[in-house]
């Protein structure tokens, strides 16, 4: 009877244990597990290495298709804890240097020989609209005297996509012989050719202008830069690296 009040009138009830009453034992709780949330976090604080990319004018940012966002998702993966990958459509490009600047001193002005120095490295990519907006990046971080280790432009498109400020160290464009040949740059000037190496000028045979995204050699660049600054690292964490294997013509 005592029971049946009990759940009718949903009062906490006690029970009885050897002729005392005591209240209920607490229900379990059990600590939640590590969400990916917090991984990306814990990487976040922890990268040495940024891989910055943008996709074209008409695709979404995490387009599976695109050889922009393939390297992404390798360099997310757990043989690159120190990489921070992300991809953007070049329409939030500002939302892209946002993310990047994250990993940088905050206040306003040029970051000091020294912040640069413990500051990540960064690896900007871009395709098609996506090399215009990896320019503007590009040019945003010279404000700061943050410098740019690697770009690469593939089949890029923009009025003002063509010339590259003087604090990006190595730089690579391909383009394909396609329907937007017209549009897409081919030819690219350096502000400052004493700090600035173009390392390749390709023209990708047979390639279209999405196609292009998933030739080995942009992602062969790319990994070969990343293994030059993680054995610069081991040798000295703040030492300067190597130019990286250059791209072989078709």
């Amino acid at each position: 009877m005592a029971a049946l009040v009990c759940v009718f009138s949903g009062l906490w009830c006690t029970r009885e244990v050897h002729g005392q009453y005591a209240l209920p034992a607490p229900a379990r709780v059990d600590k939640p597990a590590p969400t990916k949330v917090s991984a990306e976090i814990q990487r976040d604080k922890d990268c040495r290495i940024i891989y910055l990319g943008f996709v074209g004018a008409l695709e979404p940012a995490h387009n599976k298709s695109s050889g922009v966002v393939q390297i992404g998702d390798l360099l997310q993966g757990r043989e690159f804890p120190d990489v921070c990958a992300k991809t953007y459509s070049p329409y939030v490009w500002g939302a892209g240097l946002h993310w990047l600047l994250t990993h940088f001193p905050s206040h306003a002005g040029a970051l000091s020989a020294e912040e640069i120095q413990r500051a990540p490295k960064v690896v900007l990519v871009g395709h098609s609209m996506g090399g215009w907006a990896m320019i503007n990046v590009a040019r945003k971080l010279r404000s700061r005297d943050i410098p740019v280790e690697l770009t690469i432009q593939v089949d890029s498109v923009g009025i003002s996509d063509y010339t590259l400020p003087r604090n990006v160290n190595y730089a690579a464009i391909f383009h394909a012989r396609d329907v937007l040949m017209p549009l897409t740059t081919k030819r690219l000037r350096l502000e400052d050719p004493s700090h600035t190496k173009l390392l390749a000028n390709i023209t990708v045979e047979g390639a279209g202008h999405e196609s292009i995204t998933r030739d080995p050699r942009i992602r062969d660049l790319i990994m070969k830069t990343i293994e030059n600054l993680r054995a610069s690292f081991a040798v000295d964490p703040f030492a300067a690296t190597s130019s990286p294997a250059v791209p072989a013509e078709n």
